[in-house]
């Protein structure tokens, strides 16, 4: 049996920039501090989603997901027959020549909500998403094909639903070391070449793979009298280079904020511990009132008056045990 733990909790984050550098903040926090709030998450309108319990026993552990995705549709997990049919977004409709490869939860606990793809990808073949040594690999094309001192680097999707072609990089670069593409807040910060050595008051800027081909990183000066630095992203659906801004950071006050997924985990599992247990305890009431009933009846049929009332009280019990477990639930969600 699939157990659904139904509490779906309305939280928040900070913008996430799926860049190919270290994620920055845009603008300055109107408010910082260890406040048991995670203001590195992108400020989007964020739920969270209990795990489940499927019928071996293991749990899935809870994600946070978008609350909505204009187009898409969120579809929550069942089975069908005996078959496990994870939670997913499902689009609407599927442009044809495309197929749609559904998300799964990331390994920091955000969900990665899937995209489009082409149905064929010329000297390519499409590798299904796989764990790998451990590690959660998203599908991706992959060529027929293999360059010697070269190492292909799988495709991802974007922010703005777009699929980014993967690419080849060399094995090894003098002076530098590959840093793998990795998910963060459920976007994908692309793969980089990043120096062995750092330069003093200076900030490395990471390349990436663009429409044109692969662009170098550079450094930059930490600091600029008069002006910001604003980090590469996407923003409202188009890629924004990293640049400078004139002024102080502005400061930007979240809208929405959330708890650390661990303290989410934590503090769900115990409540799905408790949940449980309500319903175990639920359960057992249910069946004893069901054996006092029939204590009842053989009581009434028989004539056995004692039977009869201690069939009654037995079904009170149960009757107690039940709405204990109801109560155990209820403070649970």
């Amino acid at each position: 049996m699939r157990t659904r733990f139904g509490f779906i909790a309305t939280l928040l984050a900070i913008p996430l920039l799926a860049a190919p550098v270290a994620l920055a903040p845009q603008a300055a926090r109107a408010a910082d501090g260890d406040d048991g709030y995670d203001d590195d998450a992108p400020d989007e309108d964020w739920v969270w989603e209990d795990g489940d319990e499927l019928e071996d026993g293991t749990v899935d552990e809870g994600f946070y997901r978008l609350r909505a995705w204009p187009g898409h549709t969120w579809v929550e997990g069942r089975y069908d027959g005996a078959t496990w049919v994870a939670p997913h977004w499902a689009p609407t409709s599927v442009p044809a020549g495309q197929v749609w490869v559904r998300g799964h939860r990331g390994p920091d606990g955000y969900w990665i909500p899937g995209h489009l793809r082409p149905a064929a990808v010329a000297g390519q073949v499409w590798v299904p998403a796989a764990v790998v040594g451990g590690v959660w690999v998203h599908g991706h094309f992959e060529p027929t094909e293999r360059r010697v001192g070269e190492i292909w680097v799988p495709g991802h999707w974007a922010p703005n639903g777009a699929w980014i072609q993967g690419h080849w990089r060399p094995a090894h670069k003098d002076g530098h070391d590959w840093v793998a593409g990795h998910w963060r807040y459920g976007r994908w910060v692309p793969g980089h070449w990043r120096p062995t050595a750092a330069r003093p008051g200076q900030v490395f800027v990471a390349g990436f793979w663009g429409p044109r081909g692969w662009v170098d990183g550079y450094w930059r000066p930490a600091n600029r009298a008069g002006h910001h630095w604003v980090a590469a992203g996407w923003v409202k659906g188009a890629w924004m280079a990293g640049r400078w801004a004139a002024g102080k950071r502005p400061v930007v006050k979240r809208r929405f904020r959330v708890h650390p997924v661990a303290h989410m985990v934590r503090t769900r599992g115990a409540e799905r511990r408790l949940w449980r247990n309500g319903k175990r305890q639920e359960r057992k009431g249910e069946a004893q009132q069901r054996k006092g009933e029939r204590m009842q009846d053989r009581g009434e049929r028989t004539g056995n008056e004692r039977l009869e009332k201690r069939g009654e009280r037995v079904e009170k019990r149960g009757e107690r045990k039940e709405k204990r477990g109801e109560r155990k639930q209820r403070r649970a969600k």
